[in-house]
């Protein structure tokens, strides 16, 4: 499911206000806007909007996109928002999805095969990851400056890395998640 399709309801346009105001996932110094955000992705109006930006760009559209998913992960895992239910949720499937695509080689349509697999629910001890002090260098304004054309590709997968290493700390978490054995009709 596309991030940029879960967005909350709020002000339809972006109001703009005095100044600019740092962005609480990627540190991204942003125009201080009102604007919609996301129910439980920790990201400012103005770094949302860029976000939005990038997911209607026209590889986005492309069902099976690698570049597509790399931007969905490293966006919602670079921006986790606070402790609940579904922001731990989210950033363990984005984290897993970085994981295969970055260090699994994975494609995209390969992806979702893999993560269905998981075990169920109650055998998955999926919790809460402290995110890391500094969650990456780059953020989604350096895709978007990247352009795209020629760049593009190299940017998404830089910035994916980048916030991949990042959260290296959960690394083994991450592989346990994935390599947790198949538990069915439990």
């Amino acid at each position: 499911m596309q991030l940029a399709t879960l967005t909350a309801r709020s002000p339809a346009s972006h109001a703009p206000l005095t100044g600019t105001t740092k962005c609480p996932g990627c540190g991204l110094a942003v125009p201080a806007t009102l604007g919609p955000t996301h129910a439980y992705v920790g990201a400012s109006p103005g770094c949302w909007e860029l976000y939005r930006r990038l997911s209607t760009a026209p590889y986005a559209r492309a069902p099976g996109s690698r570049l597509r998913r790399l931007v969905e992960d490293a966006y919602a895992v670079q921006h986790p928002g606070v402790p609940g239910r579904r922001s731990l949720q989210s950033v363990a499937v984005h984290l897993m999805g970085l994981c295969t695509l970055l260090e699994r080689e994975a494609q995209e349509r390969r992806l979702v095969p893999v993560l269905g697999r998981m075990p169920a629910r109650k055998t998955m001890d999926l919790h809460w990851l402290e995110p890391p002090a500094r969650n990456g260098r780059l953020n989604v304004n350096h895709v978007i400056e990247a352009g795209f054309e020629n760049g593009h590709a190299k940017a998404v997968e830089a910035w994916a890395r980048d916030v991949w290493r990042a959260w290296a700390p959960h690394h083994a978490t991450v592989h346990g998640w994935l390599d947790a054995p198949c538990r069915h009709g439990d």
